[in-house]
């Protein structure tokens, strides 16, 4: 069995990224190599995993259609709330609060480094 262990995020500032992520959803520091440029490991409630390293060479931003990775999603049952925090922590939000009407709500907002963060909330589980 493959299971998906932690997702990368390589950042110009990781200490900025790292309490930025740590403030938001109030993710455990599993990790900090305690280098000049750290390199931690921070951990959600749910067990998952973020990396957030040093950059070596800084990328122009694309948008979510561009070929790529382009977005981390984070699901949550409380969708209106969780955007109200967004909205009182100050994060720049790229598309707000949506319905499909299928019972699927959604929002995309950046992180502190202007990574794409979706943030979703299904009526009926994908599993």
């Amino acid at each position: 069995m493959v299971t998906l262990e932690h997702v990368g995020i390589c950042a110009r500032d990781t200490v900025a990224l790292k309490n930025w992520y740590c403030q938001l959803y109030a993710m455990k520091i599993v990790y900090d190599n305690q280098k000049p440029q750290p390199t931690f490991f921070l951990q959600m409630e749910d067990g998952n995993m973020l990396e957030i390293y040093p950059m070596e060479e800084l990328e122009a931003q694309r948008g979510n259609k561009s070929q790529g990775i382009r977005h981390l999603s984070f699901g949550t049952d409380q969708i209106e709330k969780e955007y109200q925090r967004l909205l009182d922590f100050g994060v720049e939000i790229q598309e707000g609060l949506k319905d499909n009407g299928k019972g699927v709500k959604t929002v995309f907002f950046r992180d502190g480094e202007g990574n794409l963060i979706h943030l979703i909330q299904r009526e009926t589980p994908l599993v």
